[in-house]
């Protein structure tokens, strides 16, 4: 804890005493713009500066308000500044905070020149005490006979350091490499996925092991895909919620529930297919692609055809792959209708 104090003073007292400057001369014209990095800021770590300006100008200063953008605030400043002397506008980024890069201004207004404001600006980075680059999951696809790896970046932002000791997950389907890039600070977690389990998709958990007593375990979702020789994306047609009535009073709208799929057959040159479905309001069509590899399945609505209740079918491809000579897309929809009065 007096780390985390020590830290936080000795950081402020710099930001004060080393406060940016702008100096107010006469006769501006155009607003003068000063910039403060405070570069790497955690959500939860407390920060001020003092912004400093100088009236070089021949006539005394007084502010009028100060303009500033959320979460910044004024703490204090300086209401009159005389011919030659400083005046300070002291801010503090305020609570809650978005993680990210933050580019905010400071514009103090004076009653003497209220189109010329005196802006300064505020830029830095907001992190998290722990970051995971890009994310704190895995989102690894690949094909049958192809190991795929990806990788996550694990940064502590905290002011004391800890260890990632070890990944621990239960699934066979993949194998994870931990690398400690810059120990303490950073790491590297890499996942590869392996070509010859299961088909399809699978979400899994991967727990990092730390020291930290405040956070003795990290969790990162993996999410997983390995894809057969032919396959289909998406791997399903949801068409959600379909109302006749509003079909019925919106009848543009109905193009919106087209959708498609792709067929794929990984090195193919001269793929065919053929396409059926069970829905009785649903019209497909089909198109081979420039690339000959790959076919698009269009799913088109027919209002006239559509009758309430709730609709699980397929769409079936028939292919001349002679190992996936059939392929089963399945279709959800829900199809509503307005209750209406008994005569």
């Amino acid at each position: 804890m007096m780390l985390r104090v020590s830290a936080w003073l000795a950081s402020l007292l710099i930001c004060i005493l080393g406060g940016t400057l702008g100096v107010w001369g006469q006769p501006p014209q155009n607003s003068q713009r000063n910039s403060f990095d405070f570069g790497t800021l955690g959500v939860e770590d407390e920060w001020q500066h003092t912004l400093r300006f100088e009236n070089s100008g021949s006539e005394p200063l007084e502010i009028k308000d100060v303009q500033l953008t959320p979460p910044l605030v004024v703490t204090t400043m300086t209401s009159n500044v005389q011919p030659g002397k400083s005046g300070i506008v002291t801010v503090r980024l305020d609570r809650p905070r978005e993680n990210g890069e933050f580019q905010g201004t400071v514009a103090v207004n004076f009653r003497s020149q209220p189109s010329n404001p005196l802006v300064f600006e505020v830029v830095g980075k907001i992190v998290p005490p722990i970051e995971f680059d890009p994310l704190p999951m895995f989102f690894v696809s690949t094909q049958r006979g192809q190991n795929k790896t990806a990788s996550i970046e694990i940064i502590n932002h905290e002011h004391g350091t800890f260890e990632i000791l070890r990944a621990e997950h239960a699934s066979s389907r993949f194998t994870t490499q931990l690398e400690a890039l810059q120990p303490g600070r950073r790491y590297r977690l890499s996942l590869t996925l392996k070509s010859d389990g299961p088909a399809g998709r699978m979400n899994d958990t991967i727990t990092l092991v730390t020291s930290s007593r405040e956070h003795p375990s990290l969790k990162i979702q993996a999410h997983t895909n390995v894809n057969e020789r032919v396959h289909v994306f998406p791997d399903k047609v949801d068409l959600g919620t379909i109302s006749i009535d509003y079909l019925k009073a919106h009848a543009e709208t109905v193009e919106s529930l087209s959708t498609s799929v792709i067929v794929y057959q990984d090195g193919g040159k001269d793929f065919q297919i053929s396409a059926t479905t069970d829905v009785p309001f649903l019209e497909l069509s089909t198109s081979q692609a420039q690339l000959k590899d790959r076919f698009e399945v269009r799913v088109k609505v027919v209002p006239e055809k559509l009758k309430s209740g709730e609709v699980n079918g397929a769409v079936v491809v028939v292919t001349n792959d002679p190992e996936f000579r059939h392929l089963t897309i399945p279709v959800r929809a829900v199809i509503e209708v307005a209750d209406r009065p008994a005569p």
